[in-house]
């Protein structure tokens, strides 16, 4: 008995080693865990298996591993009150109480947008995207923030995936046109969203990110095109990044540049 609960010890250390070296570079592919671990292929290749199953590691179409949202999830109720909800919901308000309009929060999740905190607008004519529900990357403000925190051998992988199918007319579907307004928002800091996934509905979001500089969330707000205008997007620019830059200071980024 005590060899059996030995053995499980072990096995635990060694899951949560693993999860640690992913937490540190990701995403990785099993060679280098079987590297850094000092383990077999077939050993690695199990503790991969059950924590896929059990929803702690996601492996993207590249067959590469990284944590999944349900850590994200479990830190947050580590975290409490410092976590990227509460440390972006005063300025998810302002940016509301300034464009009268939706403000959204999300991150990526499964090659989705994944919204996770939001701020209704107050007019009777407005958008229904209720926490926990996912839009897709490719044709959203939030989705192509998300997509510009992506390595270039990541983005290359997700246009190969066959996943940008058209919502509208003005949907973008095309991989290498897609990839330059990716560079673009990676140079101006936001993106846009002129009805491309639902006529009628515009949307302009901007990036957020922690200590790693890495894009993990996105924050947006979005509105009718009758309300949200050109002239209305330009002008919320300014509030949008002066927002992104103050959030993701909080979250631990330095801008070194």
């Amino acid at each position: 008995m005590k060899q059996k609960a030995y053995s499980t010890a072990k096995t635990a250390q060694k899951a949560l080693r693993l999860l640690e070296i992913l937490a540190e570079k990701q995403p990785t592919r099993p060679p280098e865990l079987v590297k850094q671990l000092g383990l077999s292929r077939s050993n690695v290749h199990r503790l991969l298996a059950t924590l896929l199953e059990m929803g702690y590691v996601e492996k993207d179409l590249d067959s590469r591993y990284r944590l999944s949202f349900k850590l994200f999830t479990l830190g947050n109720s580590v975290l409490g009150r410092n976590h990227l909800s509460d440390i972006a919901r005063p300025y998810l308000a302002r940016l509301a109480e300034i464009s009268q309009e939706n403000v959204n929060l999300a991150l990526m999740h499964e090659h989705r947008v994944l919204y996770i905190d939001k701020i209704e607008s107050p007019h009777y004519l407005k958008l229904d995207q209720p926490i926990g529900k996912t839009d897709p990357l490719h044709c959203t403000a939030l989705g192509k923030v998300l997509l510009s925190g992506l390595t270039d051998q990541e983005l290359e992988v997700f246009l190969k995936s066959d996943g940008l199918a058209p919502y509208t007319k003005r949907t973008i579907t095309d991989p290498g046109v897609l990839a330059g307004i990716i560079r673009n928002v990676r140079k101006k800091g936001y993106a846009t969203d002129f009805e491309e996934l639902s006529d009628g509905v515009r949307c302009i979001g901007v990036p957020i990110r922690d200590n790693t500089t890495g894009v993990i969330a996105a924050i947006s707000v979005s509105g009718p095109a009758v309300r949200l205008t050109k002239q209305k997007m330009e002008e919320l620019k300014v509030p949008l990044v002066e927002a992104s830059a103050e959030i993701s200071k909080k979250m631990g980024f330095t801008d070194s540049r």
